[in-house]
């Protein structure tokens, strides 16, 4: 049984070796492995924001925002979307795109922080999540290109 628990302790080892040295080899897009899981998270949370943003844009709506407020809101939500779908992609841009994905999302939760209404809580809390994401994303990518 002793033999039995250390042959996979060592068959545990060797899979793990290997999967780190290809982890940091890069896969067929491009990405390193070691940045993959801060870019799928950074995408993840980018999508919530834009959705949350879209909510927000619409309860605005009518209700007297300033141009300024609903084009920095419009901004979030491109920005968000652009930057999922080069991080998806593994885009060489990504980490670019996500240092002013993180700017528009604080830009954003502050505008709709001033405008007081309880219905844009969400929109808020996710804009300040999402530039999170992508401040971490950038972090880990050194502030290079996260896909060379």
């Amino acid at each position: 049984m002793k033999s039995f628990y250390l042959t996979v302790l060592a068959l545990s080892m060797v899979f793990f070796t290997t999967t780190v040295a290809f982890a940091n080899s890069g896969n067929s897009n491009g990405i390193k492995i070691a940045n993959a899981a801060e870019h799928a998270t950074c995408a993840t949370e980018c999508n919530k924001c834009a959705e949350a943003c879209e909510k927000a844009l619409e309860h605005l709506k009518g209700k007297g925002a300033s141009e300024a407020t609903i084009n920095t809101i419009k901004d979030c939500i491109t920005l968000c979307k652009t930057s999922a779908d080069l991080k998806t992609r593994g885009s060489s841009l990504a980490t670019k795109l996500a240092a002013a994905c993180a700017e528009a999302c604080k830009k954003c939760a502050k505008v709709c922080a001033d405008q007081k209404d309880e219905a844009l809580k969400d929109c808020i809390d996710q804009c300040n999540v999402c530039a999170d994401a992508c401040t971490n994303t950038v972090k880990a990518g050194g502030g290079k290109d996260c896909c060379k």
